[in-house]
C-alpha cells in the first residue's frame, strides 16, 4: 500500500481535490491510502472530497488536528498560502502512529506519473528525502540557515521516515529552531527542515518535484551537471509543483503546466475555483518576464498523461 498525506484548510480544499484526482488517475497501485490533516472542514466539503476519492478508487481518511502546538510559529504574509497550516506536516508522525513511512504532498501540485518509484525511495537512515530547490541554492540562503553542504531542498514533496522522526524527536527540534530563528525564516517550515535536517536528508531526483522555474529559457541558471536531469524532468515529470505566488488558477496566469492542472481540475468535478485577482502584488508579479508567457520556452503543451516539453 502507498500512503500519501496532505494538509489543507477550507480554502485549499478544491486544490486538494485536484491532487486526489491526479493520484487516482496516475498511481497504478491497487491500494492507495491518502490522509488529509485539516483544521476543520465543512461537512459539505468533506462529502465532496470523499466523492472524488471514491470515484478514483482512492481510500481517504480525514484527520482533524489541534493547531495549538503550532500557534506561535511565524507566518509570512508575502506568500499567499503561508499560514500556520504549513507547519501541520510536522504533526504527521504523531497523527499516523501506525505508519513508518509516508509521502507528503503540498496541495498546489498534480501527480502526473506513477508514484511507485518515489514510494520505494530508501530513507531507512534518514529523516526525509526531498528534491532540490535549485532556485534558492544561493550563498545568502545557505549562509542565513547555516547550511554547510550546499544543498537547499524543496518541502512540497517529502518522503518521510516517520519512525526516524519519532525516535529522534524531530518535531520538537524543528519547533525549537523555529522559536529561536523565526524572524530570520523566509520560507518557514521549508527553511527549518533544511537547516535542522541538513545531515539527515536524502536528495530526490528533480522529476519528483518539477516546478515552473525549471522551464526558464536559460539552463545556465542551474548547475551544468543538472542540465540533463532537468531536461528529462521537463518531459516526464512525476509531480508538477506550482510553487510561488502565481498559481494556475490566478488571474492572467501563463505558467507552464497550467493546462495540466486544468485537466485534472476538470476531471475532479470541482469546476469553479475562486480566481485570485484581488492582490495587487500578484498582478505586479505576473508582469515580470519569469511568469509572462514570452519568458518561458515557446512550446509547452500536454499530451496524454505527460507534460511534454519541446526542447
Amino acid at each position: 500500500m502507498i500512503h500519501i498525506a496532505c494538509c489543507s484548510n477550507e480554502k485549499l480544499a478544491p486544490m486538494f481535490g485536484v491532487v486526489v484526482t491526479s493520484v487516482g488517475i496516475n498511481v497504478t497501485s491497487d491500494d492507495v491510502m491518502m490522509y488529509l490533516l485539516h483544521n476543520g472542514l465543512k461537512d459539505s466539503t468533506v462529502k465532496r472530497l470523499q466523492k472524488i476519492a471514491d470515484r478514483y478508487n482512492v481510500r481517504l481518511k480525514f484527520l482533524e488536528i489541534d493547531l495549538e502546538i503550532l500557534k506561535d510559529c511565524p507566518t509570512n504574509t508575502k506568500f499567499h498560502y503561508a499560514n500556520v497550516m504549513t507547519y501541520a506536516r510536522f504533526l504527521l508522525p504523531s497523527m499516523l502512529p501506525n505508519l513508518d513511512k509516508v509521502i507528503y504532498l503540498d496541495c498546489d501540485l498534480v501527480v502526473c506519473n506513477d508514484l511507485k518509484s518515489l514510494w520505494e525511495t530508501d530513507v531507512n537512515d534518514m529523516a526525509v528525502a526531498m528534491a532540490p530547490d535549485l532556485w534558492y541554492q544561493d550563498k545568502v540562503t545557505l549562509s542565513r540557515l547555516g547550511i554547510d553542504n550546499g544543498k537547499y531542498l524543496n518541502a512540497g514533496v517529502i518522503v518521510m521516515n516517520l519512525d526516524y522522526w519519532r525516535e529522534n524527536d524531530i518535531r520538537n527540534k524543528l519547533l525549537s529552531f523555529i522559536a529561536e530563528k523565526g524572524s530570520k525564516l523566509t520560507y518557514l517550515d521549508q527553511d527549518a527542515l533544511n537547516a535542522v535536517l541538513q545531515d539527515e536528508r536524502r536528495q530526490l531526483p528533480v522529476k519528483y518535484n518539477v516546478t515552473p522555474y525549471y522551464f526558464h529559457r536559460n539552463l545556465d541558471n542551474y548547475p551544468v551537471e543538472m542540465h540533463e536531469e532537468i531536461r528529462e524532468a521537463r518531459i516526464y515529470p512525476v509531480v508538477f509543483h506550482f510553487l510561488g505566488p502565481v498559481k494556475p488558477w490566478s488571474l492572467g496566469c501563463y505558467l507552464p503546466g497550467k493546462e495540466l492542472f486544468m485537466k485534472y481540475q476538470k476531471a475532479s468535478g470541482w469546476r469553479h475555483f475562486s480566481i485570485q485577482k484581488h492582490a495587487l502584488k500578484r498582478i505586479i508579479y505576473s508582469l515580470f518576464p519569469i511568469v509572462k508567457k514570452k519568458g518561458w520556452e515557446d512550446k509547452t503543451y500536454i499530451e496524454g498523461w505527460n507534460n511534454f516539453y519541446s526542447i
